[in-house]
């Protein structure tokens, strides 16, 4: 049997998976910053490869294949970041589009734009003192995940997991009114 680093790595050995970490861990970030245009998310993702890689050690092939799956992975990754980004994005504006300028559309619009206004108030005063510090940082304030986990001594994924769950409570607590928010938006563009 040929001794190969994956082989290695699937033994447990942490200086093996060290030498192949530091072989392509810059590789793999610009690789990644070339989807997400974000140096910051760049590395959280090749980061969560490695952490992957390494907590499924014994499942990994020892035919010298390591590198192929971990460009594969962070590919993967990132264009599920992207896509995940865009529903955020999207929800969020919808968010900000009926919270910031209820005033813009006829009166039936504006009372069911109001009433909307009210609920989200009520569904941001409702979160966790963190997750609702977090959420206003980003929507309200336009700050980026990097920015608030600096700012606040965090790691970008605890600001990425109280930004969803804030997110998921929204979408909880205001599906009965996305035909709504949909209709104010598209007359509103």
């Amino acid at each position: 049997m040929i001794d190969t680093i994956e082989h290695r790595i699937m033994l447990g050995d942490e200086q093996a998976f060290e030498l192949l970490y530091r072989r392509y861990f810059v590789r793999l970030c610009a690789f990644a910053n070339k989807f997400l245009n974000d140096p910051y998310s760049a590395e959280e993702v090749v980061q969560e490869i490695f952490l992957k890689l390494w907590e499924n050690r014994a499942t990994l092939r020892s035919d010298g294949s390591g590198k192929s799956l971990l460009f594969q992975g962070v590919h993967n990754k990132s264009l599920n970041l992207l896509a995940h980004q865009k529903v955020v994005n999207r929800y969020s504006e919808m968010i900000r589009t009926v919270y910031a300028q209820p005033e813009e559309f006829d009166v039936h619009d504006s009372l069911m734009a109001k009433e909307l206004n009210l609920r989200i108030q009520t569904i941001v005063n409702d979160l966790a003192p963190e997750c609702k510090k977090i959420f206003m940082m980003s929507r309200a304030e336009g700050k980026k995940h990097h920015e608030i986990a600096e700012e606040l001594s965090i790691s970008i994924k605890t600001v990425e997991t109280q930004i969803n769950r804030a997110l998921k409570k929204f979408r909880l607590e205001l599906s009965d009114y996305m035909v709504v928010l949909s209709t104010i938006l598209f007359f509103n563009i």
